[in-house]
C-alpha cells in the first residue's frame, strides 16, 4: 500500500497553517515516520518540514504532487506523543502548529539554520610503545613519552603538554606510531554535587506519597501537593521519582525560576546521581543540545528545568512535577501559542498515562478549586519539619511611621532587626519587587514624568551605569541635566528600587556584607548560581532582590525576612493582584526559620488592613482562598469562567480600527455582546512604539472555533489571542 506524508512546513504564517501532503519515495522503503524531519519542496523553495501523519488516501491532485525530497535526520527526534501534544496546542491555544513543534526540537537544530551541533574533537592514541626516533626529533620524543603514560589522550590537551603542533602528531601518524580519530565530546554542565543523606519521612509526608501512588495506580489524576513552606514537598517528590525509576520510567521535574535549577539539580543529583540533566535557557546552547540528546538517547532518568522542560524527549515518561506551580513564569507570553505549562504538562501525562504532581504553599486558584472540585486529588501536608514553627509575621503601618517622623525606605522595627542580625551569623532576606535606584524621575517645576519614547511607561534610574532604562523594549538614555520640557534644572529621583535599597543598607549597616538578586545582577551566565552559593556558604549576609528570592530557597541561617512596599502589586489593573500579592508574601516569609533558629518576618505596608496581607500574616490559605473565590464567583472570572485576551497592537488608527471589525465580527458569530469587554487601550497603552487596544471575552470554555476564524486586519496590525492570560498589562 502507498503512503503519503502530511506534513507541517517550517513557515510561521496562518495561511500556511495546515497539513500538506507529499508523495514517499519508494527509495525511503518503511524508514519514514511520524515526527520525522523532511527536506521538501515548497513553492520555489526547499524548506524543512515535520511529519505529523501517514495515509494511503490521497488529498491532491496525482499531477500537483510533489515528493519527500529527503530525511533529515535516522530517526524521528519528535517523539508521537509530542507531536500529539502540538496538535492539541494548537488547537488549544489557536496557534500555529509549526511552532508548537518546534518547541520540542533540540535547541537551534533548523535546517541551513543550525547554530550548534555535537562537538568533535580529535584524540591520539599510541600504536608503537618503543618507537625508533630520530635523535633531533625532541617534539616527537616528548609526545611519545606523555602516551606511554597515558596511552589515550585529546589532540588539543596533548598538543598542550607536549608544546608542540598540530603537524607533528600527523607526522608520527604517518609513520604509524600514534593514531589519530575523532570523538563526540559532552559539554558538561557543573553543579556542586552536595551530600543529601535520605531523612525518615514524617507521617504527613508518607500520607503524601501513598496518596500519588494510589493516584498513579487508579484515575491518574493531577495531584496537588499543598504543603506549607518548609514542610518537605521535595522530599516527597524524591520518593516518588524513586518508585518511577524502578519502575523503569523517566521523570521530569519543572521549577518557576532558572534561579532554582542548581539547587533542585543538586539535590535531585544527590539522589540519584549522573542520570540527571538539566534543560534551561541559562545554558549556553551547545549545553542545551547535549543535554536534550543525553534524554532522547534515554541517558538520564530525571531531567530539571523551568518551563520549556515540559517538552523534554523522554521516551518513557511517568511523571512530570511542577514545583510551585502557582508562578506566573509557567505562562508562555511570547509567539501564537502562549500556553501554560500545567495544562501542557497534565495532557502530556494524560497521552501516556504518566502522573502530574503540582506542589506549592500557596496554589493557584484555580488548581485548589479543581482539587476541592474532585478533578485534582488533593494531598496536604500542613506542618514544618522537624516540628519546626512558621516564622512569627508582623505587619508594619508605613503611615504610622511617616506620622513618627521616620523618612526612611525602613521602618523602626526593621532597623533594629537588622541591628541585631549584625551581632550574629545569621542571614537576612530583603525583598522589593522593584529593580533599579529609583521607580522614576520628576520635574519639580513643571511635573513632567520622563518617559520611554517608544513605551507609555516611565523610565527607571539605573546608578550602576547612571542611565534611565525602560524595562520593556530596553531603550536607555543618559540622565538630562534639566527638564526636556520646561528646561527646569529641579529633577528629582521618586520611588525606590532594589539598587538604591542595597546602597542604603551598605551606609546604615557598613558591618552587613550584602549582595543583590534581581534581572540587573544575573545577566552574565551563571551570575545566578554564583549568587546563590556566596550566600548559602555564608559568604554574605544580607541577599537584597526582586521576586527571585521569594521563590523556593532553602537557606537554613535565614532568620530574617524583611518586605518592603508589599501592597506594590495590589494596585495593578489585574483580577490576580490580591492572589500575587498573597502569594508572595507567604513565599518569601517562608524563607525564614527553616533551619534550627526561629524566623521573623516584617512586612512594611501602606495598606495593612487588605486581606492578602492580613492572611499572608498569618500563614492562612484557607481563608485567602475563601475571600478571593467569592469574588471570582461573583464577577464571573477563573476558575467559574474562562477569559480570553485579544491584543491588537500596531499603528494607532489601523490598530483601534482593527480591534472594532473583530468585536463586529465576534457579535456576527454570535458571541454575547455582554461577553465582550471593549475594544479599549490596553493597560500600557503602547510599547516599542506600537499601539496597544484589547478585548477582553468571558465565555463558558476556550471559545476557540470562533477565534480560529477572526477576520484578518488590515495594514501592519499584529494580533495576538492569549487564552486564560496571567497577565492583563
Amino acid at each position: 500500500m502507498e503512503l503519503y506524508a502530511g506534513v507541517i512546513v517550517d513557515v510561521r504564517a496562518e495561511a500556511v497553517n495546515r497539513i500538506f501532503q507529499y508523495r514517499i519515495p519508494p527509495s525511503f522503503g518503511e524508514k519514514i515516520k511520524i515526527g520525522h524531519r523532511v527536506l521538501i519542496p515548497f513553492g520555489r523553495r526547499r524548506i524543512e518540514g515535520y511529519v505529523v501523519e501517514l495515509s494511503s488516501q490521497l488529498q491532491v491532485e496525482e499531477g500537483k504532487l510533489k515528493s519527500v525530497l529527503q530525511l533529515l535526520d535516522p530517526e524521528p527526534i519528535i517523539l508521537p506523543s509530542l507531536v500529539e501534544l502540538a496538535v492539541w496546542m494548537e488547537q488549544t491555544y489557536v496557534g500555529l502548529l509549526s511552532e508548537a513543534l518546534q518547541y520540542m526540537l533540540p535547541p537551534a537544530f533548523r535546517f541551513g539554520k543550525e547554530r550548534v551541533g555535537a562537538k568533535t574533537a580529535q584524540f591520539a592514541t599510541l600504536l608503537v610503545r618503543s618507537p625508533q626516533l630520530r635523535k633531533n626529533a625532541t617534539a616527537q620524543r616528548r609526545v611519545v613519552e606523555i602516551l606511554q603514560k597515558e596511552s589515550q589522550l585529546l589532540a588539543t590537551d596533548l598538543i598542550s603538554k607536549a608544546r608542540t603542533s598540530y603537524q607533528v602528531l600527523r607526522s608520527l601518524e604517518e609513520q604509524g606510531i600514534i593514531a589519530l580519530g575523532t570523538t563526540t565530546l559532552e559539554r558538561k554542565v557543573e553543579w556542586d554535587r552536595i551530600p543529601d543523606p535520605k531523612p525518615s519521612l514524617t507521617r504527613e509526608q508518607e500520607d503524601a506519597v501513598e496518596a500519588i501512588q494510589g493516584e498513579s495506580k487508579g484515575l491518574k489524576r493531577p495531584v496537588l501537593l499543598h504543603g506549607v513552606t518548609g514542610s518537605g514537598k521535595t522530599e516527597v517528590y524524591l520518593n516518588v521519582i524513586a518508585d518511577v525509576i524502578r519502575e523503569g520510567r523517566q521523570a521530569i521535574v519543572l521549577v518557576p525560576e532558572i534561579a532554582l535549577t542548581p539547587q533542585t539539580l543538586n539535590r535531585f543529583a544527590a539522589r540519584f546521581g549522573d542520570r540527571v540533566s538539566v534543560l534551561h535557557s541559562g545554558l549556553s546552547l551547545g549545553e542545551r543540545f547535549d543535554q536534550w540528546w543525553k534524554t532522547y538517547h534515554g541517558e538520564v532518568d530525571v531531567v530539571v528545568g523551568a518551563r520549556s522542560a515540559v517538552f523534554a524527549p523522554t521516551q518513557n515518561l511517568g511523571l512530570i512535577v511542577l514545583d510551585e506551580e502557582h508562578e506566573g513564569t509557567y505562562k508562555q507570553e511570547e509567539g501564537s501559542i502562549r500556553y501554560h505549562t500545567r495544562d501542557v504538562a497534565i495532557k502530556r501525562c494524560e497521552l501516556v498515562e504518566a502522573q502530574v504532581i503540582l506542589g506549592s504553599a500557596t496554589p493557584a486558584l484555580e488548581s485548589y478549586h479543581q482539587a476541592l472540585q474532585g478533578s485534582f486529588r488533593l494531598a496536604e501536608l500542613t506542618k514544618r519539619v522537624e516540628a519546626r514553627p512558621l516564622p512569627t509575621v508582623r505587619v508594619v503601618d508605613m503611615r504610622k511611621q511617616f506620622e513618627q517622623g521616620n523618612r526612611s525606605m525602613f521602618s523602626t522595627e526593621l532597623k533594629t532587626a537588622l541591628g541585631e542580625l549584625a551581632q550574629t551569623n545569621d542571614q537576612a532576606i530583603i525583598l522589593l519587587n522593584r529593580r533599579g535606584f529609583s521607580r522614576f524621575v520628576l520635574c519639580r517645576e513643571c511635573g513632567e514624568v520622563l518617559e520611554c519614547p517608544n513605551c507609555q511607561v516611565s523610565l527607571t534610574y539605573h546608578q550602576g551605569d547612571s542611565r534611565l532604562h525602560c524595562h520593556y523594549c530596553l531603550h536607555r538614555e543618559p540622565m538630562p541635566k534639566s527638564c526636556p520640557k520646561c528646561a527646569s534644572r529641579f529633577l528629582r529621583q521618586f520611588g525606590v528600587g532594589t539598587e538604591q535599597v542595597e546602597e542604603v543598607l551598605a551606609k546604615d549597616f557598613p558591618e552587613l556584607t550584602i549582595l543583590r538578586l534581581d534581572a540587573d545582577t544575573t545577566r552574565r551566565k551563571g551570575a545566578h548560581a554564583a549568587i546563590l552559593r556566596q550566600f548559602a556558604r555564608g559568604q554574605v549576609q544580607v541577599l537584597v532582590g526582586t521576586q527571585m528570592v521569594a521563590k523556593g530557597l532553602d537557606f537554613p541561617n535565614v532568620t530574617l525576612v524583611g518586605v518592603l512596599s508589599a501592597d506594590l502589586a495590589l494596585n495593578f489593573p489585574d483580577i490576580r493582584s490580591s492572589e500575587r500579592t498573597f502569594q508572595l508574601l507567604t513565599q518569601v516569609a517562608g524563607r525564614s526559620g527553616r533551619g534550627e533558629k526561629e524566623g521573623q518576618v516584617i512586612i512594611q505596608s501602606y495598606d495593612p488592613s487588605h486581606f492578602a496581607i492580613a492572611a499572608a500574616q498569618n500563614h492562612d490559605y484557607l481563608d485567602f482562598y475563601r475571600r478571593e473565590i467569592g469574588f471570582r464567583r461573583q464577577l464571573g472570572y477563573p476558575p467559574f469562567r474562562s477569559l480570553t485576551r485579544i491584543l491588537c497592537s500596531g499603528p494607532q488608527r489601523e490598530t483601534e480600527d482593527g480591534a472594532g471589525r473583530i468585536r463586529a465580527f465576534l457579535l456576527r458569530q454570535g458571541f454575547p455582546a455582554g461577553d465582550i469587554f471593549g475594544p479599549a487601550p490596553a493597560p500600557i497603552g503602547r510599547i516599542q512604539g506600537r499601539f496597544r487596544w484589547q478585548i477582553l471575552l468571558k465565555s463558558d470554555g476556550p471559545p476557540s472555533d470562533i477565534l480560529r476564524g477572526l477576520p484578518s486586519v488590515e495594514g501592519d496590525v499584529q494580533v495576538t489571542i492569549d487564552i486564560d492570560p496571567l497577565f492583563m498589562l
